[in-house]
């Protein structure tokens, strides 16, 4: 059996961690690195990691000075042995037979990643699954499809993923930043030969408040933005039959941030940003406008997004009201 290096990055989780740990000693796969990241924990997650590794010799314990998620997976990385990578946060947790599902996907040696379906849970109990709807085996410029086209399958997270080794050669994730997934993930399979989408649901993601997500919108948010402008360079100047669905993705990017942002309490602080994200929402409509197959798989959204941004998401419940009501009028 190939090594899989499990690289757990832990942060104040732990309410949360023996859960995750367990759901990894746990799996049908078993040869494992399971390599528990401290990060510089403030509760009593640091003691947690160290009783954990007594009761598995598989599990190794690094203790570093708090530097952020990127800084603790790449010092995971780092001290990383197996032929296979994965992530999972402290918080979270996965189906027993994860791995084993995954590795089956690997046996070609053509196959660079294996993305799963994940699953987002609420503290609330909800849960949404977003997956394939049938297993496929996609090149490298399929895979760039479907991160920026309308699917997005494959999604972004790096934690429903199984990455061969060398993925991460010289490569590391951004420190200090956010959305550091976003940033990587283009450059991951831009190194891939093939990618594989397993339509089956292998990881839970805990979707909790007071999360690095769940935050009151700041400018931080704008790391969305950029990644999605790099990612566009990357496909000029690589991948240019799929300009127009990178332009589509900086379009979505630039319409959440500004939904976050209008939807958050302190929106009346970041008026000049919201203004300027609607102008440049409807300057890329223009170019999304003019590229046939975009619009085909993608137009209504994009009318959608520009429509939205060209009057604003306060004024567009009013102006729906009024179309309404001028509706009834001519019916009568």
């Amino acid at each position: 059996m190939s090594k899989i290096s499990v690289v757990i990055p832990c942060y104040n989780v732990e309410p949360y961690l023996e859960r995750c740990v367990s759901s990894v000693i746990g799996q049908t796969y078993p040869e494992l690195e399971i390599i528990l990241v401290d990060d510089g924990s403030t509760d009593a997650t640091g003691e947690l990691c160290d009783k954990l590794s007594k009761t598995d010799a598989r599990i190794k314990v690094i203790h570093k000075e708090n530097g952020g998620l990127s800084d603790a997976r790449n010092a995971g990385i780092d001290v990383a042995e197996g032929e296979f990578y994965s992530f999972v946060d402290g918080d979270d947790y996965l189906e027993l037979d994860a791995y084993e599902m995954m590795t089956k996907e690997m046996k070609s040696g053509d196959v660079s990643l294996v993305s799963a379906g994940i699953v987002v849970e609420n503290i609330n109990g909800h849960k949404h699954i977003n997956m394939s709807n049938e297993s496929l085996i996609l090149n490298r410029e399929e895979a760039f499809l479907n991160l920026l086209g309308p699917t997005r399958t494959i999604g972004q997270s790096s934690c429903n993923k199984l990455f061969r080794n060398h993925l991460f050669q010289g490569l590391r994730y951004k420190r200090g930043i956010i959305n550091e997934d976003m940033e990587i993930l283009p450059k991951i399979l831009d190194r891939c030969n093939h990618v594989v989408l397993l339509n089956k649901p292998v990881y839970h993601y805990i979707r909790r408040s007071g999360s690095i997500t769940e935050s009151e919108f700041s400018i931080w948010k704008y790391q969305g933005i950029r990644n999605a402008y790099d990612t566009l360079d990357l496909c000029k100047e690589k991948y240019p039959q799929l300009g127009g669905y990178a332009h589509y993705y900086v379009m979505d990017s630039l319409f959440k941030t500004y939904q976050e942002l209008r939807r958050s309490s302190n929106c009346n602080t970041f008026w000049k940003q919201e203004y300027s994200l609607r102008l440049r929402i409807i300057r890329e409509y223009f170019y999304c406008s003019n590229q046939d197959d975009v619009m085909y798989e993608c137009g209504e959204r994009i009318k959608n997004m520009a429509i939205i941004a060209l009057f604003g998401e306060n004024l567009i419940p009013k102006l729906v009201s009024l179309k309404h009501r001028i509706m009834k009028m001519k019916e009568r």
